[in-house]
């Protein structure tokens, strides 16, 4: 999964940084019960669940 282009489904807020559903970014990591490290487009970082988040087309 990592590389993958996804799009969140949901507000996230991480280590002080938001991010609204319909952000977009890629997937750095994979971590054990489903979280996800993204870059997300605006240069920062956020940790979506996998179900927090859609797959998209590039």
């Amino acid at each position: 999964m990592r590389g993958t282009r996804i799009q969140l489904t949901a507000d996230i807020e991480a280590l002080g940084t938001r991010h609204k559903a319909g952000d977009q970014g890629t997937v750095e990591g994979v971590h054990t019960g489903g979280n996800l490290t993204v870059r997300m487009d605006d240069g920062r970082t956020n940790f979506p669940s996998q179900d927090e988040v859609t797959t998209t087309e590039q």
